[in-house]
């Protein structure tokens, strides 16, 4: 195989690679996103002063940042390929910043629903633990490349390796600390593509003791001094899982209301704009629970129409990254796969109590500015990298 850096891919000739099944199901998700937003939030908007009594305040929010979220996209997609992000300076400006804005996020951030984790910068607030996964994609991706291309295969015995999984983990349970839910899928990304590289069992087995060893040192040094490593609104959604109708109008209010509306959906729905639990039972029908407002008004036919946009790109993620030989672009297809898969396994579990309610939105039909750009950034990213795995195959380059 000849190496990517002898290679050059200009832009116009790898355009004509594009996968434009992935970009079709980017916008009709988005148009799928602001419809819902719209129909679960425009009688919360038009009660509340908050909001001047606007009934499409969310609406016209989010359709900002849907227009900026399309704008990047297009630019990535269609304006750069990898040899950008192959550049060694790219993947130390995107750790760095992000460790500057977690830590301007833990001094200047603003707490919502007992979570310290939005930095207003501006017009916008920001989430930042948003971006980290797609930080984490691009740097353990860059750096197990870089490495793969030094020693022509990655040592399983060189202890190096185990650096940037740890120096991630650390990262991850800094984010853990005020946005449990967002870690979650953050350590799902960093162990899947660990397990992705296919060391050894037994190099395997020692860095992932390892790994839970340091997480244990860490949450009981937390435990000790704090008193506990979860804060008492993460307590109570975890209660509220295994309780749900033992207060059914305390802390088990969203979740029975959840349960009803996704039963009340049936097979057809009760069409858009007419269901009835968003009128007030699910207090947070536009982000954390849109996949109840959806099941309820589009019935079981729309979800799984939803569920097969999901799959279609999920399934295109991993088919291509099983399609070349090059580290670098298996791994970011991988890794982007995963991070669609866990963050909507997420949303939908904790909405139809499969799983602890994690307060993540559902990729692309949540209210919410930066998991909207995050995704959106992935997504760009996923198909650079496919239409450079497909002008290589057709070149004979892998």
């Amino acid at each position: 195989m000849k190496k990517v850096k002898k290679l050059k891919y200009p832009i116009s000739k790898t355009n004509q690679h594009i996968d434009y099944t992935i970009i079709l199901a980017y916008i009709v998700l988005s148009i799928i996103g602001l419809v819902m937003i719209y129909s679960g939030s425009m009688v919360k908007a038009a009660r509340s002063d908050f909001t001047n009594f606007d009934p499409k305040f969310f609406f016209n929010s989010q359709i900002r940042y849907v227009i900026f979220g399309l704008t990047l996209f297009v630019i990535i997609t269609f304006f750069t390929n990898t040899r950008l992000y192959r550049k060694a300076i790219v993947p130390v400006v995107l750790v760095a910043g992000i460790i500057m804005f977690l830590l301007m996020t833990q001094i200047f951030g603003t707490e919502v629903n007992g979570e310290k984790n939005w930095l207003r910068l501006g017009f916008i607030n920001l989430q930042t633990s948003e971006f980290v996964k797609l930080v984490i994609i691009m740097y353990l991706a860059y750096v197990y490349d870089r490495r793969h291309r030094v020693n022509n295969r990655l040592i399983p015995t060189d202890v190096k390796h185990l650096a940037p999984f740890i120096f991630m983990v650390i990262i991850g349970l800094w984010v853990a600390y005020n946005d449990f839910g967002t870690s979650m899928i953050i350590f799902a990304i960093i162990f899947s593509m660990f397990f992705y590289l296919n060391f050894p069992k037994k190099f395997s087995f020692y860095v992932f003791s390892g790994v839970i060893g340091l997480a244990a040192l860490i949450v009981g040094t937390v435990i000790v001094f704090k008193g506990s490593f979860l804060s008492d609104y993460q307590l109570a959604r975890i209660d509220t899982f295994f309780h749900p109708f033992n207060d059914p109008y305390g802390e088990g209010y969203q979740l029975t209301n959840s349960l009803i509306a996704i039963s009340n959906g049936g097979l057809f729905g009760q069409g858009i704009g007419n269901g009835i639990l968003k009128l007030g039972y699910l207090p947070e029908a536009q982000t954390d629970f849109i996949f109840s407002v959806i099941a309820e008004e589009l019935g079981l036919i729309g979800v799984l129409v939803i569920l097969s946009l999901y799959a279609l790109i999920v399934i295109k993620a991993f088919y291509y990254s099983s399609m070349t030989k090059d580290l670098y672009l298996r791994l970011v297809t991988f890794g982007i796969g995963i991070y669609i898969t866990v963050q909507c396994f997420f949303n939908i579990g904790g909405a139809s109590k499969a799983l602890p309610l994690t307060g993540v939105p559902l990729p692309l039909l949540s209210f919410g500015g930066s998991s909207f750009l995050s995704i959106s950034i992935a997504l760009a990213v996923l198909s650079v990298a496919v239409k450079e795995i497909r002008y290589r195959r057709e070149n004979g380059y892998d």
